[in-house]
């Protein structure tokens, strides 16, 4: 059944068996990569032919190398044609009765997986290979497995967006009859010091170095972004790993983690926007979680910093009709506004409200840096990452991606293109310390100009372009080398303290076999290509020859997409998988097409529930809606933790605990009561928080020439000491507004008693 298009966005019945009834995924984890097999399981109930069509979500960053079915026992193995030529074999293998598999890129995180003459009680096993880079969270590592695609919202007034989206808008159900079968195995280097997923509950088996992670159980519901988080030991220094090519060619794999001196990351003045997506797809979890990032955020700031909050949907909003410096007026009253956000203003136009950022013109000497919040569902991906990448040398853009089913090409395409970072906040994760990484990123200085000298050897480097690398996070470059491999490279960049330059040596790196890293190289070099940022795109020549060569830079674009595609094995947007079942007896008759519904993103819209039994439903239209309009009404489940009490002074504590009769943690209740100059005030609130007594505070600074001055250093004094004694573990998370206290500290009169504040204030915690 095909998807109706219909002028305003809804949920439409859509009708029929489902023939999909499972998906695997083995996936294989080795240090800062993994290779996984996801095999779909299709079986036909019918009495007559079918052909299935499935919608998935993948790693934006993953390559796709391998395809193959399965059919009684017997193995199909796809090939790589241009998308045009895949098809008409797929299409002309339907005619003639016989099998045919088809696997298409819509996007690069959405696939479609296409099943033809799939007979009558027959089953089908589809298996699809891919290898990705690990992202870096802090010390951390981040696998993420996308498990279902969220509505993509689609501009009014765009025909073609409208046609595109509605390969990338599957039929949609509260609850679907197949679900998800994960292993993963994990293999590191160095030990291993931690396994945990925010998102699932799974099963751990650890033995040394090696590790096996599965879910607790079987045939999970396919809902939500499944993540994994592994901490390892890192090694110091560059590291880089060789691989072995065919045809004399080779591929090496170079990492770079700088880091720098606090004298060097220094935090300079800067003009900080936060961009809030308040469309229909944020309501519930998703825009509760941007309040409390907003928050933290705000009480982050400092002197010297100029500041809004927008807010987007159908239309756009400023918080303040141009920036304004941070302190306690306008911390106040953008504290007061974000704590009354919601998801109230439609569809999610993105990019007129980027444009309205970008129209205003730069404030001098205070670089912008642009905070977007997002889901990310939208369909005009490509356009939105162009206009960051056209605005890049005057704003930095980094990104949050919000909810169970982000789109990650949204999120981290935007951040490439702005040349920041990006960071996911899937419902149960913690999303203080992710904030101030943003935060730290954007007002200290990073390592820039970042190049590499392969010694005049002959490379195609990926990424073509090297972005900012900040302090202590890695940096990951790849290289297909032909012919004589170079013994050394050279790092050269600018890091705050001056140029550097840092020889690494290959001629004794480790030496792998197979294609991982050849194919990952591949991947990279498509994305350039795809994102507008490879060689070819900065190519210099007769300034005659630019003049109306947009569509001959186009035409070589993509021949260099298909040549990389079809000699490395991996999908594109220009090329697709394709294999054919030749049969002895072919299928003759009718053919019903059937369209598998996915199951709705655990909280998209403010869903958290779903109905015991529910038909599947199509998106019919274009734009953002609420689920509250569509029938039945979904079954909010809700998860309530006990109350615990206030932890008792010398008892060690994370500050996980709430206060009694609320919903708010210890942790959060005393950063919300700091100040924009970094103190806190001596109040009935404030000691309640920190649990010490009021009447004694007040006694030790009664005698002092200004006991209101110094009744605030005091209150300073102990939040700093109970966040160093009850808060140590979350320190990333507080460590931002814990130096802006201390300098406010600095800066006061010590106690006529002697010694300092801190010390007057550690007496009150024994």
């Amino acid at each position: 059944m095909d998807i109706e298009l219909a002028p305003l966005c809804g949920l439409v019945t859509s009708r029929g068996p489902v023939p999909l009834e499972g998906v695997r995924v083995e996936a294989k984890i080795r240090d800062l990569a993994v290779r996984q097999v996801i095999t779909q399981r299709y079986r036909n109930t019918e009495a007559q032919p079918v052909e299935a069509v499935y919608v998935f979500p993948l790693d934006e960053g993953a390559a796709v190398c391998g395809f193959e079915a399965v059919v009684g026992g017997v193995v199909v193995t796809g090939e790589i044609h241009e998308r045009e030529a895949a098809f008409k074999i797929y299409d002309d293998a339907i005619a003639e009765g016989h099998g045919a598999f088809l696997l298409d890129q819509e996007k690069p995180d959405v696939f479609t997986a296409s099943v033809g003459n799939l007979l009558p009680g027959a089953e089908v096993l589809v298996r699809i290979t891919t290898v990705a880079e690990l992202a870096h969270e802090g010390a951390e590592i981040r696998y993420t497995l996308p498990t279902t695609v969220s509505p993509r919202y689609v501009p009014d007034g765009d025909p073609a967006q409208v046609r595109a989206a509605a390969a990338v808008n599957p039929p949609v159900a509260w609850r679907v009859p197949y679900g998800l079968e994960l292993e993963v195995g994990l293999e590191m280097s160095g030990l291993l010091r931690g396994v945990s997923s925010p998102t699932h509950p799974v099963s751990l088996e650890i033995e040394g170095p090696r590790a096996t992670v599965r879910l607790a159980q079987r045939d999970v519901a396919l809902d939500r972004d499944f993540v994994l988080l592994v901490k390892r030991s890192e090694p110091d220094g560059p590291q880089v790993v060789v691989e072995e090519g065919p045809d004399g060619e080779s591929a090496v794999f170079l990492t770079f983690r700088p880091s720098f001196h606090e004298s060097e990351a220094e935090e300079a003045p800067a003009e900080l926007i936060f961009l809030v997506d308040r469309s229909g797809s944020m309501a519930g979890i998703s825009i509760a979680e941007a309040r409390n990032a907003l928050q933290l955020c705000l009480r982050s700031l400092r002197d010297g910093i100029d500041f809004n909050v927008a807010g987007f949907g159908d239309t756009f909003e400023m918080l303040f009709p141009e920036s304004r410096p941070y302190g306690e007026l306008t911390l106040q009253e953008a504290s007061g506004h974000v704590k009354f956000l919601d998801a109230d203003m439609g569809g999610t136009e993105i990019l007129p409200a980027l444009e309205a950022v970008f129209q205003a013109p730069p404030r001098p000497g205070r670089p912008r840096q642009l905070f977007v919040l997002t889901d990310g569902e939208v369909s005009n991906t490509e356009e939105v990452i162009r206009t960051v990448r056209r605005h890049a040398s005057s704003t930095r853009v980094f990104t949050f991606g919000i909810g169970s089913g982000a789109s990650h090409h949204l999120v981290k395409g935007m951040a490439r293109a702005g040349n920041g970072e990006a960071e996911f906040i899937a419902p149960g994760e913690r999303i203080e310390e992710k904030v101030l990484r943003q935060l730290e990123r954007a007002l200290t200085p990073a390592c820039t100009e970042v190049s590499v000298d392969w010694s005049g050897a002959a490379v195609r480097q990926a990424p073509h372009r090297v972005p900012p690398v900040f302090s202590g996070e890695l940096l990951a470059i790849l290289g297909l080398v032909t012919g004589q491999r170079p013994e050394r490279v050279t790092l050269r960049g600018r890091r705050p303290s001056g140029r550097f330059e840092l020889p690494v040596e290959i001629v004794n790196a480790p030496r792998i076999e197979g294609n991982l890293v050849s194919i990952l190289a591949a991947r990279r070099l498509i994305r350039d290509l795809e994102e507008g940022s490879s060689a070819l795109h900065d190519r210099r020549g007769s300034l005659q020859a630019r003049e109306g060569a947009s569509e001959e830079l186009e035409a070589r674009v993509k021949d260099e997409i298909i040549r990389l595609s079809k000699k490395y094995g991996v999908t594109s947007k220009e090329t697709s998988f394709v294999a054919v079942e030749r049969r002895a007896d072919p299928v003759t008759g009718e053919m019903q097409l059937r369209r598998i519904p996915v199951a709705l993103t655990t909280g998209w819209g403010g869903a958290r529930g779903v109905p015991e039994a529910e038909p599947p439903m199509e998106i019919a239209a274009c734009e953002d809606f609420d689920l509250a309009d569509a029938e039945p009404e979904p079954e909010f489940c809700t998860f309530e933790g006990e109350e615990a009490p206030l932890p008792s002074l010398g008892e060690e504590s994370t500050l996980e605990e709430s206060l009694p009769g609320d919903d708010v943690r210890v942790l959060d209740r005393i950063v919300g009561l700091q100040k924009a100059d970094g103190s806190w005030d001596l109040d009935a609130e404030f000691v309640a928080a920190v649990g010490v007594a009021f009447l004694e505070m007040k006694a030790v600074v009664a005698d002092e020439d200004d006991p209101e001055a110094a009744a605030r250093a005091l209150a300073t004094a102990a939040a700093l000491v109970y966040l160093e004694l009850y808060a140590a573990r979350e320190k990333n998370e507080w460590r931002m507004l814990g130096k802006k206290a201390e300098k406010w500290l600095a800066k006061q009169t010590s106690p006529r008693a002697g010694g300092t504040w801190i010390e007057t204030a550690r007496r009150f915690f024994g």
